[in-house]
């Protein structure tokens, strides 16, 4: 009976997978001049990528794989294209994002650090999450790349699972990894060089307004509001995932994990070295110019040498680089979607509705277009296609148009499903995170979030702008 039961889940799941993008195709326009039957079969796969990835129906690496090549042969977008995020940063971070944070686990250093960073906390579950949130704020501002913060982050949140004998897709081990997650995306918004795309995106406004937004202006505007939205989101996962350990007993575990690992050995020093040398790297490379891809590359390099020695070919080959063909899969969705024009569609049809809004509901509708236009594009391609539009409709509403690109930001970092973003993928790819659950806080976060702008968020930047 059970095994029964058990297909005809497998079989529901199976059918839902070609039901929903069936209808995804037959619910695109096609033939009023502007949805062609490519837009229509790109909607189509990525539904479908979207339907068997959330329901585990089929290996995410594989979909990861084959998806580009869906794109290729049916939706008539050049393999160049496609293939085009393999020529960015991304893939070069994950690689060396990996090779730190297996630096991190096999020297021991990641779960001294961690251990530390929970003592200091008092011990506590809730102190802890509340200590990595202070934690990445503090790193928020010296680290311009949001994946080199997430590299940072990431390992030292496996790190601190691995500690507390916490194990992976855990309600703790989640509640850990989702803190890490929200808190590297979350304090993004608070600075100018937050991301890549916060920088485009800005300018992009800043030319249609004709001024010059400085780096201390944008954080007088956005950087309360961006400590509050990050304390809310950690609150959320606090109050959604509660742990089940007792804090006499985590306490207890604690000091005994701090007796064991005793002093730091000449291994774990030059790691840490190397650490601190990363995060300089990182934090200064708007002066030396040096991309993140290329700093964690070369510090990859750097530990194979003669004096360092962290890692070698036996601990390289050991490294699951297979997420990686998923991240670049799911990059590809925003590549093709560009190259096809669902953007411009997708601006068109929605950017109308703005019109005739007052201040703060025009910025209630900017962070629902952000978050709808996350499930196709990527955050640095919907900031390139929407943000010249939108600054153009806020100007002719007469509404101030930077506080309807900092709603829109905000959708954009609302997200439900891994593939939405590099950095839920960079995290989910760990291993630790139950889908269920990241899926539970994401979806609660995203009505909150719609709250917070409504009420707090406008409100602010329509006082701060004037």
């Amino acid at each position: 009976m059970p095994s029964t039961g058990l297909c005809k889940t497998s079989l529901c799941k199976w059918g839902l997978s070609f039901l929903l993008p069936i209808l995804a195709y037959f619910a695109m326009p096609v033939g009023n001049g502007v949805v062609t039957v490519h837009m229509a079969l790109f909607m189509a796969f990525t539904v479908w990528a979207v339907t068997v990835w959330s329901m585990d129906v089929i290996d995410q690496v594989a979909v990861g794989i084959v998806l580009p090549i869906f794109y290729i042969l049916f939706c008539g977008v050049q393999q160049r294209v496609v293939f085009g995020p393999w020529l960015g940063d991304v893939p070069i971070i994950v690689i060396g994002g990996f090779t730190l944070g297996k630096i991190f686990h096999d020297t021991g250093l990641g779960k001294r650090i961690g251990l530390v960073c929970v003592r200091a906390m008092g011990g506590s579950f809730t102190g802890t999450l509340f200590g990595i949130c202070i934690a990445g704020a503090i790193i928020a501002p010296l680290v311009p790349s949001i994946m080199g913060k997430a590299a940072i982050i990431c390992a030292l949140g496996v790190s601190l699972c691995d500690a507390l004998d916490f194990k992976a897709k855990s309600r703790e081990a989640t509640a850990i990894m989702l803190a890490c997650l929200l808190t590297v995306a979350s304090t993004k918004l608070c600075y100018l060089t937050g991301g890549a795309d916060l920088v485009l995106g800005m300018a992009l406004v800043d030319k249609i307004l004709g001024i010059k937004t400085t780096w201390l202006e944008y954080a007088m505007y956005n950087f309360l509001p961006g400590m509050l939205y990050t304390f809310m989101s950690v609150g959320l996962v606090i109050l959604l995932l509660p742990s089940k350990t007792e804090k006499a007993k985590m306490k207890a575990n604690l000091l005994a994990k701090c007796q064991d690992i005793g002093a730091a050995t000449a291994e774990q020093k030059r790691a840490s070295y190397l650490m601190v040398i990363t995060l300089l790297l990182l934090a200064t490379d708007k002066f030396h110019g040096i991309s993140t891809g290329i700093v964690l590359i070369v510090i990859t390099f750097v530990t194979f040498l003669p004096g360092v020695k962290l890692m070698d070919g036996q601990r390289f080959s050991k490294i699951n680089f297979a997420p990686l063909f998923f991240i670049m899969g799911c990059m590809a969705i925003g590549s093709a979607g560009g190259a096809l024009k669902v953007t411009d569609w997708l601006a068109a049809a929605t950017l109308p509705y703005l019109h005739d809004l007052g201040s703060n509901m025009a910025g209630l509708a900017a962070y629902v277009l952000g978050a709808a236009v996350n499930f196709l594009l990527t955050p640095l391609a919907a900031t390139t296609t929407m943000t010249s539009p939108l600054a153009e409709l806020g100007k002719q509403m007469q509404v101030d148009a930077r506080a309807l690109y900092f709603s829109f930001q905000y959708g954009l970092d609302n997200y439900i499903f891994p593939y939405e973003y590099a950095v839920v993928l960079y995290f989910f790819s760990s291993g630790y995170i139950l889908f269920k659950d990241m899926f539970k806080v994401l979806a609660i976060r995203m009505v909150a979030s719609a709250a917070f702008i409504f009420f707090l968020a406008m409100p602010y930047w329509s006082m701060m702008l004037k």
